[in-house]
């Protein structure tokens, strides 16, 4: 349980994001304006790929702060170190929240538990007239996995009927074992109805949209949708049962 609403503390820091640096691609200049602060609250529901572990809804807090250079997003954030002509690059500190207990399902009893992670790394950024294009490299800081993962994107906005629509599309490429880790069937795990299963490198397309409505004062509306599809290297694994994990978010907030 603690997991999960962790979890969606960290994905409403993403549909946050969006709205920070979208924000930034409609001002003539790169510079950044006054900085943003968030607060509110709503509710996510989030599936699971493992076989027998349903999706659930949580309420949830949301928060977040876009500075010049600093910023935070939830329990994770970063720092522009380099910020010039539409270029930002700087360090980035976030969880990563996949895995399970074997007690999530029958599917996975027998299986050892797979942990929560804090990954740090690197982030690249570039504003254009068009949207934003970036990309981040992050490894596990933990040593649950000691794996890595790459991350490349594009995001834009426009307005529609009143509101902000801030949609992404993007690749992010999990290491063998980082892969191996969350989806992989050790033999000492493996029974005769779940075989061992080692997992390979993996490249997930996803795409991300935000929506965000204002309100009265600062009060606006905010609501996320996210589908991420896996790799044959994730499906392919005895303990995944779907294709593709689907992430939604709603709620509202307060800036100052």
């Amino acid at each position: 349980m603690k997991i999960e609403v962790v979890l969606v503390a960290a994905f409403i820091c993403v549909a946050v994001t969006g709205g920070g640096f979208a924000g930034e691609a409609d001002e003539s200049t790169v510079e950044p304006s006054k900085p943003e602060r968030f607060i509110g609250g709503g509710a996510v529901i989030s599936s699971k790929p493992y076989e027998g572990v349903d999706s659930k809804v949580y309420p949830v807090p949301m928060f977040g702060y876009e500075g010049e250079r600093l910023y935070i997003r939830g329990i994770g954030g970063g720092y522009r170190i380099f910020r010039k002509g539409g270029w930002s690059l700087g360090p980035v500190v976030r969880p990563r929240f996949d895995g399970y207990r074997a007690s999530d399902s029958r599917a996975l009893a027998g299986m050892k538990d797979r942990d929560l992670t804090v990954y740090g790394g690197v982030a690249l950024g570039w504003l254009t007239g068009r949207g934003l294009i970036g990309a981040n490299w992050v490894t596990d800081l933990l040593g649950r996995h000691s794996g890595q993962e790459l991350e490349v994107s594009y995001t834009a906005r426009f307005p529609l009927a009143g509101f902000d629509l801030i949609p992404s599309v993007g690749l992010s490429y999990k290491s063998n074992r980082l892969v191996d880790y969350y989806y992989g069937v050790r033999a000492s795990e493996a029974r005769d109805w779940r075989p061992a299963y080692k997992g390979g490198a993996a490249t997930n397309p996803f795409v991300r949209l935000v929506a965000r409505r204002k309100l009265v004062g600062q009060w606006e509306l905010l609501g996320t949708v996210q589908c991420e599809w896996f790799d044959r290297e994730i499906m392919n694994s005895p303990i995944v049962d779907k294709a593709q994990s689907i992430s939604f978010v709603g709620g509202v907030l307060y800036s100052f």
